[in-house]
């Protein structure tokens, strides 16, 4: 009697979950690149730049908006967003819940503007 067998049946289909795991997380990290690069950045150059990238007269807050990385690692009133939460600051402001700091200043952004960037927050992985 062989129980070998059922040993490495179950080795195998253990490790090809892991691997369908780790490659599901990469793809789930390329499509968050993804949309950053063709939709939210594009969005936040046309609303957000003139105050919050590198190219700003004056940097509001101490927060530029160019990069995943920077939006995570924030400004001085912390982090613009966290990943995975929908009550990350970036949200709460486009989203017009805090009173001192609505943005754009200019003007709310359109629900689908903001549905972009917060499908994209719900999508980043911690």
């Amino acid at each position: 009697m062989t129980t070998g067998c059922g040993y490495q049946t179950a080795v195998w289909l253990i490790g090809g979950m892991a691997a369908s795991a780790v490659l599901a997380g990469s793809m789930q990290a390329a499509d968050s690149d993804a949309t950053f690069t063709q939709k939210v950045k594009p969005l936040l150059a046309r609303k957000c730049f003139d105050c919050h990238s590198s190219k700003s007269d004056e940097l509001k807050g101490n927060l530029k908006l160019e990069s995943v990385d920077d939006l995570l690692k924030g400004g001085d009133s912390g982090p613009a967003v966290k990943a995975g939460d929908d009550d990350s600051l970036l949200l709460k402001a486009i989203r017009y819940q805090v009173e001192d700091k609505q943005m754009p200043p200019s003007g709310k952004l359109d629900d689908e503007d903001i549905q972009v960037i917060a499908d994209w927050v719900k999508g980043l992985k911690k």
